[in-house]
């Protein structure tokens, strides 16, 4: 049996439900009346500010004069008394929510047999020891530090729109430093998601790139350091609407991992059904890691991997080569129109040899061996219905959080600050998982198509919600009717 149903008495819980009554009603009175009697033109911004305030103040009252009931009730109550002794009185405590900061005292006692300090109240309300902002401002601060620069979450904030409702003064609008920030996400216990399945098509595209981040290194000062972050597109196909395109059945995937492929696949294998892919088509710039481990992608044997070597890399090779817009053009015509590779190659010669500086004849041929070595993926690009689009998303999955205002980070956390930003590309709201990761063990299950309705079954009573079975329809019942239950 709960507790609270044996300390707090019928009159204790009807007294407490009167005065809140009491209080919302006296609340909305003046609210109507400040209506009534207010004609200006910036009435409607005023009202609804004022109402906020008004409703947030009423929380924060409601909360603080809960704890002070179960913290007398218990203090008074005979199993207190059997188990504890009174250590202090009126131990304060400070808590900031987005309702405002919530102020209170409660009673510390001490084990009779094990001489240890206990908190009813703490303990009773799911409170964290030496924490002064509680999940939900936590949750907001880590959703805006990852659907925004990470340097750049304390002062974007979401909670200055909290602050501004709960009369906060302007030199404490940005009440979070970004150090707390960063280490309420390290200390996240994140749990896996499980993604809704997508339907699967014969042929599966894969994007893939790396992209550099700058690492903290303390044991070697003044010498950069780089964790090489490594992003995987995967989608089924597009939709084209005008110049623009729509990548379908998309899932994208990070990580710094030593073997990204097979983190990889341990993913999409559960989201993606690889029996009925036939081919899967791999483009990217053919860099080493990304060719290495590029048969990881198969689960079954009828899965046929396609290597296309995406154009802009080619291009650019080209417009490095030389800077004669004619010779850029007659090379691109020869690989892509031709095909010629013995042409290509004479060509290539020919510019090597035009060079004086061996520095520059040396990084030409580099180009060169690159496009030679590569030509089987660019003409299989050229005959590809889907181009890589892999710059742009690498951009925005990673370089703009993480490399467009430069800051080291650390090779111990880098993993957590990847997968919250893979989340969040991916559908995921942050503030949603953070707090169910925060409440549950179980892993995350993220299935947008799974709405709960049970609010809605059928009921002969003209409310309901309250007499349906779901966890809702008890709460709003026990609220509903606070005679019988609290």
């Amino acid at each position: 049996m709960n507790i609270l149903t044996q300390i707090l008495t019928f009159e204790t819980k009807n007294l407490f439900t009167q005065q809140l009554i009491e209080n919302i009603k006296e609340q909305v009175m003046n609210v109507i009346t400040e209506i009534a009697l207010d004609f200006s033109f910036h009435r409607y911004i005023h009202h609804m500010l004022n109402l906020q305030r008004k409703f947030n103040n009423l929380i924060r009252s409601l909360i603080i004069k809960f704890i002070h009931i179960i913290d007398d009730s218990y203090k008074k109550s005979n199993i207190r008394k059997k188990k504890y002794y009174i250590n202090k009185s009126n131990v304060p405590r400070t808590i900031y929510t987005i309702f405002g900061e919530i102020y209170f005292e409660r009673t510390l006692y001490v084990s009779k047999k094990e001489k240890n300090y206990y908190c009813f109240v703490d303990d009773i309300l799911g409170l964290e020891k030496y924490k002064l902002y509680d999940p939900i401002v936590r949750g907001i601060a880590i959703n805006d530090a990852i659907n925004n620069n990470p340097n750049n979450a304390s002062v974007h904030s979401s909670l200055n729109v909290f602050n501004i409702l709960n009369d906060i003064s302007k030199n404490k609008t940005t009440i979070i430093s970004r150090q707390s920030i960063y280490r309420w996400i390290r200390n996240s216990n994140l749990r896996e998601i499980k993604y809704e399945e997508i339907d699967t098509k014969p042929t599966l595209y894969v994007m893939a790139d790396e992209k550099w981040i700058h690492k903290q290194d303390k044991r070697e000062r003044g010498k950069r350091k780089w964790i090489m972050s490594k992003c995987f597109v995967v989608f089924t196909g597009i939709k084209r609407k005008k110049s623009r395109c729509q990548l379908l059945g998309k899932h994208v995937f990070i990580t710094s991992s030593s073997s990204p492929y097979k983190e990889l696949m341990e993913q999409i294998c559960k989201i993606y059904d690889f029996e009925k892919v036939n081919t899967i088509n791999l483009l990217s710039d053919s860099g080493g890691w990304i060719l290495a481990g590029k048969d990881e992608l198969r689960l079954y044997s009828h899965n046929r991997v396609i290597v296309n070597t995406c154009e802009f890399h080619v291009k650019q090779k080209i417009n490095r080569s030389t800077t004669q817009k004619d010779l850029r053009e007659k090379l691109a015509k020869i690989i892509y129109e031709e095909e010629n590779k013995d042409e290509f190659i004479k060509v290539m010669d020919e510019l090597i040899e035009s060079k004086d500086n061996q520095a520059r004849k040396d990084k030409v041929t580099e180009y060169k061996n690159y496009i030679i070595k590569h030509w089987k993926g660019i003409i299989a690009m050229k005959y590809s219905d889907i181009k890589s689009s892999m710059e742009s998303h690498i951009s925005h999955c990673i370089a703009s959080k993480f490399g467009s205002r430069p800051k080291a980070y650390s090779g111990h956390y880098i993993q957590t600050y990847l997968k919250l930003q893979e989340a969040s590309v991916n559908g995921i709201n942050i503030l949603d998982y953070y707090l169910k990761c925060y409440s549950s063990d179980s892993d995350f299950q993220y299935n947008e198509k799974e709405i709960e309705f049970s609010l809605f079954d059928s009921s002969t009573s003209n409310l309901p919600v309250c007499t349906s079975k779901s966890r809702a329809s008890k709460i709003l019942s026990s609220i509903a009717y606070s005679s019988t239950s609290f």
